[in-house]
């Protein structure tokens, strides 16, 4: 396969932080990069390094000769909010291309998803993740040869993100490199998997579960190396002092002189340690209060409206909320999720009426899954002393407690990156202490690890929950109730694969032949798809803690895959 680009010794640190140090990395036609790592490890600004609007220290980016490189943008343009979808596609091309290109758009559109009647709809009327396929197919249009996606399944439901996934899986000839959190879509896209950590890569031939597999076992054998190299050091230091000692008591120059010969040994070994993993630093903690009473919130003929002259985007007969309730509100894109928790969020802070109303005793913290509130040029601890009570100490201990270093303290807020935001109301909430969290898509930009911390924390902390997420297993492992808006009503469901077989009917794929039946595929070729299917699901819980394996779904599962290899053999 050709070399598309590759990096010798490429160096950089932002903020006078050291994000990776002589890092060499190949990328060649036909890959299919899931690139990970901790939030503030440097995958943004890798990206911008091989994209080549940002200079490294040192170490260089060397590309084929007219490689076209694309980079899949993070936000909407603003001068694209107005356009329409088939001209916001087209914008993207050289003017002289958009004379006879339209149909390639058409096409290029109707392949992720989207339909006729969308093509003139505003830009700007589209659900978040509608738009993200949009920044998607603006990248594309002109055939890179690679292209950079820096988390391109955020805000997408399981409808947009299965579209995506299935033009990655047809589309041989892209090659790519993709920054995601998203583990589902890493296993299903990618051919290899870049872990940048402590400054370096890890690169492995293999989807992201196989590899971050093989990464762990590599780091036990390195530790458990390590400790046998600290043993050794040990040894030799304490015959080395008992040597010099011996030689000074006794004047005797060949012990002294043996005790030298070890004390050189050792310096040697100390500098060739075996290199174990510093880990991210980072942590998730989350400090709840309980509230005793019956109820934290009750909804009764409830009506959310854009406007009082509209009709009701989402109505509710009667649910209410108790404490130590985990309530994940499901919901296609563009249903009225996020408004409903706008509406809640306001109700809370200006009482208009009767039909939303929260126990006297309940403290609010909501988790904006757009970060506004990181727009402002303040630091870290400014951020923080600004929106929280409580000591200038308890806020830095908090902040280094997270793992921030006490250097990067007044770090500007506006320069972090998404997930070290994300983590920022984190910390906030746990200096908040509320006693009811509502999280508007809490995982869009936390890291896998931080992901697998958070799911505990909100388990452990007992906490009252009114959660939003894409991330279908993040949901399983922390709900203990479902909400669904469907079709302008809120109701409760007591099983959430109601709402994702219902998806899964509705789907518009445009690569794979749909069988006539989702549940009982007609084809073996279908079968063989539900098989592997089936067994990602089962290898992906199996890797989970027990405490958030789901053994009634394995079995299921397992059940299942039986009973389609049975109908396969001859």
């Amino acid at each position: 396969m050709a070399t598309l680009l590759h990096t010798h010794n490429l160096s950089c640190s932002v903020g006078g932080r050291m994000l990776f140090e002589s890092l060499n990395l190949n990328v060649h036609s036909g890959d299919k990069i899931g690139l990970v790592g901790h939030n503030g490890c440097g995958k943004s600004t890798l990206f911008a390094l091989l994209f080549g609007t940002k200079e490294p220290d040192s170490g260089e980016v060397i590309r084929n000769r007219g490689l076209k490189v694309s980079w899949v943008e993070q936000f909407v343009p603003e001068e694209i909010l107005e356009l329409t979808l088939l001209d916001s596609i087209l914008t993207s091309l050289e003017p002289e291309k958009q004379l006879y290109e339209k149909y390639r758009v058409e096409a290029l559109l109707n392949n992720l998803g989207f339909q006729q009647p969308q093509f003139m709809s505003p830009v700007k009327t589209l659900s978040g993740g509608q738009k993200n396929l949009v920044l998607f197919a603006r990248a594309i249009i002109d055939d890179p040869e690679l292209l950079l996606m820096d988390e391109p399944g955020n805000h997408m439901d399981i409808v947009a993100l299965a579209n995506l996934t299935s033009f990655l899986q047809t589309q041989q000839h892209i090659s790519f490199i993709m920054v995601s959190h998203d583990r589902q879509l890493l296993n299903d896209c990618c051919n290899k998997t870049i872990f940048l950590r402590d400054g370096c890569s890890y690169s492995f031939d293999l989807p992201f579960s196989d590899a971050k597999e093989k990464l762990q076992q590599a780091d036990v054998v390195a530790r458990q190396k390590r400790e046998n190299e600290e043993r050794e050091i040990k040894r030799i230091k304490t015959s080395a002092n008992r040597l010099a000692r011996w030689g000074r008591d006794y004047d005797n120059e060949d012990l002294a002189r043996k005790a030298k010969t070890m004390e050189r040994r050792v310096e040697r070994l100390q500098e060739n340690l075996t290199a174990v993993s510093r880990g991210s630093g980072l942590s998730l903690k989350l400090d709840t209060q309980q509230l005793q009473a019956k109820t934290m919130l009750i909804l009764e003929q409830m009506e959310i409206r854009h406007s009082s002259d509209q009709p009701p985007l989402v109505r509710c007969e009667y649910l209410t909320i108790r404490p130590g309730d985990r309530i994940a509100l499901l919901g296609r894109n563009g249903v009225g999720k996020s408004s409903t928790l706008n509406a809640w969020i306001t109700q809370y802070h200006e009482p208009a009426n009767d039909t939303i109303r929260f126990n006297p005793g309940t403290a609010v913290f909501y988790y904006d899954q757009e970060l506004n509130s990181f727009q402002q040029p303040e630091s870290r601890f400014e951020w923080l002393r600004n929106r929280a009570s409580g000591t200038d100490e308890q806020i830095r201990q908090t902040l280094i407690s997270a793992g921030v270093p006490y250097q990067h303290l007044n770090q500007r807020c506006d320069h972090l990156s998404g997930g070290e935001q994300a983590r920022m109301m984190f910390m906030l909430m746990q200096l908040q202490q509320p006693n009811f969290i509502i999280l508007d898509e809490p995982t869009n930009h936390i890291d896998l690890d931080g992901r697998e911390q958070l799911e505990q924390q909100l388990v452990d902390s007992g906490a009252t929950l009114l959660l939003t997420s894409h991330d279908r297993l993040f949901l399983e492992a922390v709900a203990n109730r479902y909400w669904l808006v469907d079709d302008g009503v809120l109701q409760e469901i007591h099983d959430p694969d109601i709402f994702y077989h219902g998806l899964q009917q509705t789907r518009h794929d445009p690569f794979t032949r749909q069988p006539e039946s989702i549940d009982e595929p007609v084809d073996e070729e279908g079968m063989l798809i539900e098989i592997d299917q089936l067994e990602t699901l089962l290898k992906e819980d199996r890797q989970r803690k027990p405490r958030f394996q789901k053994p009634e779904k394995q079995q299921q599962w397992q059940n299942r895959i039986a009973e389609l290899w049975q109908r396969l053999e001859p």
